[in-house]
Parts: structure tokens; sequence; C-alpha cells
């Protein structure tokens, strides 16, 4: 499991006192055993029940003295049988058949284990399976449930009661046998595939290679093993199995050891064995495979793990409306900085200035604008940057300028700006200069962000250039180290590429851009997050990898000379520019230790106490008689006797420490089985079931007659509907119809059958008694009779924002089979009627609404209020109905930018006066001919924060 999961179980959303906490500690005990404090389970029914202790994989299936249960036994005969097939089966066959049975096991880690996960995520998908065929139930399956409750009542303890368990546990203790199947055997697999691919006599070009790759994969498995060790020291079980998607506990778990040594290290450090044994299978096969494996695991992560914590330990906050009091305007004005000025106020003044100083900045090439004269200019310089070495000169002339521009821009961009920043950062040297000639702090800070910006892009592409010139296509891919070569390199660019883009999510656009040598009073203190948690500056090695993963491809002395003068620079810029204007702002702040480190220098002091005590001091007693034995070699021919006793000591320390350097080894064990694999998580929504389903028989029992849907809506024909305008439907069912009977929205020609609906309806669907859903989800017993008839409403998030023709289904029992369908209506863009600035801003206001889902509690009352939120699905509403109506097109971040409808209207008004014809003026246009007389005394300059003190009084 990953770290996040980890990080955040000591931050439960449950109260502090309904479940008990343990205290966290910051010290890392090393020999600590799993034995673990109680703890408490809490379902999402909010049941709170006692979590019953489990075991380790490896204790429950290969410990010799645990009970062993029939998914152990099958488990054990799978991997007994891969086992001596590797034995049996001609070395040839041998080496394809371990190939596919690992991919085999690999895709039902990653996909199969990743498609149940998220379906129990997003759904309760696999417990409300349980209860839906009631697998735990005593009176309906008694033969399952009595062999189940023996089958897990042999693996527990005392402390587990089959009966009274919640059907969660006991649904993630079945999912745990499948787990261990899959999963040993995985592990299993991959052991036999990399020895089959051994190979004993590979092609060498550098002395002292075999020792070399022995050493350096030895020391990969076993920085793995400890690795994993740590790993399930810190998570426990209910991590390592994935607990948190079945239920919750309340347990606090610090986040050391391992965890503060790199981000995700169960995929990410955690699979550096798998190199280690490429390394000494010495197999080109075994390599690829295994990168292969690492990146489909961290598509597990990406696409089943992270949704699943976000969703569960981090919920995007609840939208409410604050209270203010009307004297916050005079505040925001009148305070200074010594003021205690309101939360709120602090948070809207940083909104400002973000507004106002990071408006879709070129960050490398996103955001590009061609229209942008700054964008423009810097992609002819990049364009002649490469056409005049690669087009324009060739031979000598072509690599001689192609290395010199390279070596240029390296130090423009170490060196020259580095000193404009040391001057901006002791005198404001930038600010001063723009301000000299009537330009502003924002003039400067803008030019700053485009010049760092070119010449960062041109360290990249002229050094690539360079390289490409020195570049020769191999003509034997297998000579030597040339595969190995590409290999490692495209690998640097992409752990490059992840470094940076980890960089900029910790820094966002102010640091990316120094921004705190410009703005003093801006600096927020140091957070140590993200990438920066583990290390405390990683662009002093980590930001140079796809130098040497370029150099490493082009296989030049040159290059690597220009790629070492560029991590030189760096590190000269980071320890003389950047470093000491940070200590000049935040002393103390800056952190003397990163996480790797501690973890290492932890790692290395604790470490031997883990050693068996009887070892320990049998190996002392032994150095302590090293004098003895050398005495006695140089003062006697009886070396067979010296020898001869000296491997009976060793024999006997060996008998004596067996069982606890047992334990050790076999603690050491854990999970190289979660390597690899080749899959890509196709599961885009639990709710889009994109399958026809089979009209089953027992539909005869229903009379579709029965069924109708009607509008709430005078409107006799042509029903239309404004873009967000709320829609009620009422509809009729015979009494016997199904208790998960939804209604759903398309567009008429989304389906081709009357009967059976074939698309997704995209979220866009209600029950028919959407007060029930709770009760659908838990499984609770539905209700009898059930009403006949009722009204559901489709608004906001519900409704359909693009304009066309739709229908409403009505759909049988929560599958696809359709009852009846409403009469088609249509989604339409409102007139601009408005013939003032006045007007305008209502029309505005409306749409915002709508687009908020006329939520009271979070729309704007009126133009000068601001958004208490505003969604990014939202905006993009907002922006599609102004271009539909008044045909104006804007970026849907504008409408968060603005910040009330006031602002927005303003830019409306000022888009139609700027895209007025020469020639004539239409109605719409008029508006804008009215604004001078009207904005000065409609509006205030600016938004207005939202106050409920009059409606509380």
């Amino acid at each position: 499991m990953s770290e996040l999961r980890q990080r955040h179980l000591a931050e439960s959303s449950a109260p502090p006192n309904e479940l008990d906490q343990a205290p966290t500690t910051d010290s890392v005990d090393w020999k600590k055993d799993k034995e673990d404090t109680l703890s408490y389970g809490k379902t999402p029914d909010g049941k709170v029940f006692r979590v019953p202790v489990t075991h380790d994989m490896l204790t429950a299936v290969l410990d010799p003295q645990s009970s062993k249960t029939f998914f152990d036994l099958f488990t054990l005969a799978i991997m007994g049988l891969e086992i001596g097939l590797f034995f049996i089966l001609p070395s040839g066959f041998r080496q394809y058949f371990y190939l596919v049975i690992f991919v085999f096991w690999r895709l039902s880690y990653n996909l199969g284990l990743g498609i149940l996960l998220k379906y129990q995520s997003e759904e309760r998908g696999l417990v409300s399976l349980a209860k839906k065929y009631k697998v735990f139930d005593a009176k309906k399956n008694p033969k399952i449930h009595a062999w189940l409750k023996h089958q897990f009542t042999r693996k527990m303890g005392k402390d587990y009661d089959f009966e009274t368990a919640p059907i969660e546990f006991n649904t993630w203790l079945l999912y745990r046998q499948l787990v261990d199947i899959i999963l040993m055997n995985d592990f299993t697999s991959y052991l036999c595939f990399a020895l089959s691919w051994f190979n004993a006599a590979p092609k060498v070009t550098f002395f002292l290679s075999d020792p070399l790759r022995w050493i350096g994969g030895l020391f990969l498995v076993a920085f793995n093993i400890w690795v994993k060790v740590d790993a399930q020291r810190v998570v426990k079980d209910f991590a390592w199995y994935w607990g948190d998607f079945f239920f919750l506990i309340e347990q606090s778990l610090t986040f050391d050891g391992v965890f503060e040594m790199a981000p995700h290290p169960m995929y990410s450090v955690g699979y550096i064995g798998y190199y280690g044994l490429s390394l000494m299978c010495a197999s080109y096969t075994v390599l690829y495979v295994s990168l292969f494996a690492h990146a489909a695991q961290f598509a597990f992560l990406i696409f089943v793990e992270t949704p699943h914590i976000e969703k569960t330990y981090n919920p995007p906050p609840v939208p409410t409306r604050r209270l203010s009091s009307p004297s916050e305007s005079s505040i925001s004005d009148t305070a200074t900085e010594t003021d205690d000025v309101p939360q709120h106020l602090d948070q809207a003044a940083n909104r400002d200035f973000y507004n106002n100083y990071f408006r879709r900045d070129l960050i490398v090439f996103k955001n590009f604008d061609i229209f942008r004269s700054t964008d423009f200019a810097s992609v002819l310089v990049m364009f002649y940057a490469a056409y005049m070495p690669l087009f324009a000169m060739s031979g000598n002339l072509g690599v001689t300028f192609a290395i010199g521009q390279a070596l240029l821009w390296r130090v423009f961009h170490s060196y020259i700006l580095g000193a404009l920043l040391h001057r901006q950062s002791t005198s404001k040297f930038i600010t001063r200069h723009f301000l000299k000639w009537g330009g502003t702090v924002q003039d400067a800070y803008n030019n700053w962000k485009s010049i760092y910006n070119l010449s960062l892009c041109m360290t990249y592409i002229t050094f690539f250039i360079a390289c490409w010139k020195m570049y020769t296509l191999p003509e034997d891919w297998t000579y030597g180290m040339t595969l190995l070569r590409h290999t490692l390199g495209f690998v640097f660019i992409g752990f490059h590429i992840w470094t940076s883009v980890s960089i900029y999510e910790v820094l966002g656009d102010f640091g990316w851009f120094y921004g705190d040598f410009f703005f003093d009073d801006k600096h927020i203190g140091l957070v140590y997050s993200g990438i920066y948690r583990y290390l405390n500056n990683p662009e002093k090695i980590m930001g140079h990898a796809a130098f040497w993963g370029m150099t490493l491809m082009a296989n030049s002395w040159i290059i690597f000379i220009l790629a070492l003068f560029s991590q030189i620079s760096n590190f000269l810029f980071l320890n003389y520019v950047e470093g000491p204007h940070m200590r000049k702002l935040y002393g103390d702040q800056i952190r003397k230790e990163a996480g790797l480190t501690k973890t290492l220098r932890s790692a290395a002091v604790a470490l031997p106490k883990s050693i068996p005590d009887e070892f320990r001091q049998e190996v002392t007693k032994m150095l302590r008689e090293k004098s003895e034995l050398q005495a006695a070699l140089n003062t006697t021919k009886s070396v067979e006797r010296i020898v001869k006793e000296t491997v009976e000591k060793v024999e006997r320390v060996v008998e004596e420490t067996a069982g606890a350097v047992g334990d050790m080894v076999e603690a050491a064990r854990p999970r190289l089985q979660e390597m690899v694999a080749d899959t890509k998580i196709l599961l885009e929504n639990s709710t889009s079931r994109l399958l026809i389903p089979k009209v089953t028989n027992d539909l005869d029992a229903y009379d579709l007659s029965k069924y109708s849907i009607e509008f709430n809506t005078s409107q006799a024909d042509n029903i239309s509907f404004t873009f967000g305008e709320a829609i009620a439907l009422k509809w009729h069912a015979p009494a016997n119809h199904g208790a998960k009977d939804w209604i759903g929205v398309y567009k008429i020609t989304a389906n081709k059958s009357k009967h059976v609906t074939t698309t997704s309806s995209k979220g866009l669907w209600t029950w028919i008694t959407p007060q029930l859903a709770d009760t659908f989800e838990e499984g609770s017993p539905l209700q009898t009779p059930r009403h006949t008839e009722g009204t559901v409403t489709f608004r906001g998030d519900g409704l359909p924002w693009e304009i066309g023709s739709y229908e409403f289904r009505y759909h049988h029992d929560g599958k696809h089979n359709v009852m009846t369908r409403s009469r088609p209506f249509d989604i339409v863009a409102p007139a601009a009627e408005a013939n003032s600035f006045e007007a305008l801003q209502e029309e505005i206001l409306h749409i915002v609404q709508h687009a908020l889902g006329d939520n009271s509690d979070i729309i704007p009352r009126d133009i000068n209020e601001e958004y208490v939120s505003m969604p990014d699905d939202s905006a993009k509403r907002v922006v599609y109905a102004i271009r539909m109506i008044y045909g104006v097109d804007f970026a849907w971040e504008v409408v968060s930018s603005d910040r009330c409808v006031a602002s927005l209207s303003k830019r409306v008004n000022q888009a139609l006066r700027a895209l007025s014809p020469f020639s004539e003026r239409t109605k719409r246009l008029s508006i804008a001919s009215k604004v001078s007389s009207t904005l000065s005394s409609s509006s205030p300059d600016r938004c207005s924060p939202v106050s409920r003190v009059d409606e509380m009084n």
C-alpha cells in the first residue's frame, strides 16, 4: 500500500470521542514485533467493532506451525506445481512458459484485483455481492456458511467471532484469500521466470563486470527486502490488504522508516529488487519485463489506490456560505501589517494576488498561446536554435555550433540569471530597473517569468540538439552495453520528468518562478510536502537526470563534459544564489535533515541491533581470538586442525542461532511478489455500464402500459428548457415495480433501441425514490408496498448542459431495461433580451445560479456577492452558456478569477464592445453603449464578501 493511506489513518473523519486513538511517536523501533495495539473499526453504516488480530501472508501460508485452510493449501499446491515444472520442462520451452505464467499472475494482480478494488471503492460492490447472494447467511446458504466459518475460524484467533463480525470484515477476509493466492504465485512465477532466463555466460566489455554485477544485484535485492519488511512494520495487515476499501480503523500510525525515504515506497523503491535480479541474470528480457511490470504497478497506484485515498481521506470540502459583518470591507481597507486581519480576508488577498500575477503563464510549453508575443518569440528562438545546426550547417561546423550554443545557454541560465537573481535578492535590482522607467513590480515579475522560462527551455533544447549531433545510430544493438545505455537513458529522462512535475506540484507558479525574490511579504513559510518530504533540494541531483540520460545515449566524452558542467553549474546556483536567499527569508525554518538521510542514518544505527544476540556474541568472541589464531598459524603446521575447529565453531553458531536468523529471513520475504504489471486500468467509471443487459423473462410480469413519465409544465407542444433550468417529472408505475427503478436523461439519438439503454447516462440519473438511495446502498429491507407515483427533479449536475434534443428513460430495478420514455424535449439557450447593463447582469446572475444547481447554500444572491464555490464543471457551464447566448468565448478559468457576477458582467460587456462590428450596432451591443453611465452607479469596483448578519438578526 502507499504511504498516502498510512499518512492519513491518524486523520480519520470519525470524531475523536467516537473511537480510541493511539499516540504517535517519532522514534523508530526497528525490533518492534508486529503485535498490534487494539484497534476499532467502523463500517460505512457507522457500526463500530473490535478488529480481530490478523496475520501476514508468509505467516499464514509458509509457517508450518500455523493452521492451514483450504485456501492456503490451494496456494501451496499451485506454487509447488510451478516450482516442480521448473525442473521438468526443457529450457527453451520453460523460458516462454514462465513468461506467460508471470504475465498471467501479474494481470491477475493489477487488472483483476484492481477492478475488484475499484468496484468496491465506488459502489461497495464486493460487500453488495456478498449481501445479494447471502454468502454469510446461515439460513440461505448453510453449507457455504459452515464451510467459510470453519476456514476463517481456523485462520483467526480467539478474538474473532464469525457470526458477530460485520459483513464488511468477513468480506475482507474472503478477499484476502484471493490476494494470498495471486501475490504468492506472482512472486513464485517471477523467480521461476528470472531463473529460466539466467545467462551463465554474458558478453562483457569491461574489467570486473561479473563481480560488480553480482555485488550490485545482491545489494538491490537486500535493500528491497528491507523496504518490504519496514513497510510491513508501518502499514500492518490492514493497509497491506487494502482494508480501508471495506471499513476504516481508528489507529494512529507513525509515518516513519521507509515512508520518509521515498514517495510510495511500496511501488517505487519496493520494486528495486527486480532490477537486482535482472543484473544477476544478465538478461535484457528479465530487465524489460521488470520495467514494464513496474510501470504497470504505478498504473495500479494511479487508477485504483490514489482515487480511493483521495476520496476516503481527502474529500473535497463542502462549500458553505461564510458569515461576515458589514464592517469587513472597511477592515480590509484600513488594516495594516500588524492588524489581526480575519483569515478569510487574508485568503481573499492571496487569491487577488495570484489572479493578478499568475494568469496562464508559459511554463515550459504548458499554457502556450501563439498570439501572445512572448510565447511566439520563444518559439521562434527555439526554432532557430534547432534549425541552424540540424539543417543549415553540416559536418564539424554544425557540431561545433550545437555544442557552443548549449554551453552558452547553460552559462546564461546558471550564471547570468543567477547573478540577476542574486542582485534582486540583495538590492531589488530587477524591480528597481522597471520602477525607474515608470513600470511596476508586476511588470518586473512578468518579464522575469518570460526570460526565465525561455532560458530554461533553451538549456534542454540546445543540450538535446548537441546530443543528437554527436549521436550515431548503433549497427548492432546487442553489442556491449548499447541496449542498456539506451534503456537507462530513457529511464533517466522519465525520472527527470516525474521529478520536475513533483517539484512544480509543491512549489506552484510562485515558487517555480522564484516569486519570493520579488515579493517579500508573500512568503508563507517552508512546506516540506510532496517530493520535498524526502529531499531538501531534489534539483541538486535528480533535477539533472535527463541530461545524464541523453549523455548515456549519445556516448560521447564531449557531451559527458557538457553534462558535468551543467550539473556543477546548477549546484553552484543552488548553493550561492538560492540557498543564501532562503536562509535570509526563512532562517531556522529550514530543515537540516531530509527524510531520506534521516531514514538511512536511523537504519545504519538500528540495523546492527536487530542481529540476534547469540550471533553477535560469537562473532565478537571469534574476533577476539583473531590474534591467537594468527599466532597459531605462524608457529605450527597444524593448519588442518585449526581450520577444522573454526568450521566446527561456525557450524555451532549457526545451529544455536538458526531459529532467530530463520525468523529474520522469513520476515524479510514479504511482498516481493508485489512486482510489476502489464496493464492500464480500463475501468473509467463504475456508473458507466455499457454492456447491454439481457431482458429477463420476469419482465413479462410487468404491464408497461402502467408506466409513464410526464413533465410538470404547462407547455403542450415543443417542450423546451433553458440552460440549467430545473426539470420536474411526475412518474407512474404499477405497485409491483422494481425497488431500484431509476430515470436517466439521454440525447434522443444516443440509443438505437427503444427497449434497452446501451449508452452511459454520464451521471445524469436519479432513483425514482431518491430519499431511499442510502437504503439501496446498505442493502436494508426495501419498502413494501411501494409508491405507484411520485416526482423527481433534475437540477445542477443532473442536467445536460448542451444544446440538443433529449428524452427521459425509466429503467427497471437497477438495470437498463426501458419501461417507458418521456416525450422529447429541447435544451435551448435563452435569447439575449437585455437592453441595459443592469439586465445583462441579471441574466448572467441567473446563469451562474443555475450552473451551481440553484443551491441556496452556495449561489450568489446578488451580482456583488462572491461565489462561495465555483467548481471547474460549473465554470465550464457558465462560459458555454455565455458563448451560446452572447457569442463571446471565454476560458472557463476567468469565471473563478472574477469571483462575482458584477466582475464577470463587466468582462462580458467589454468583450461585446470589442467585438461589435464597425458598420452596425445590434440590439445586444446597445447594452455596451450604456455602460459608461451605469457602471459607476450600479456596482462597486470590487466584489463584496458574503454577509448573513442581517438575516440572522
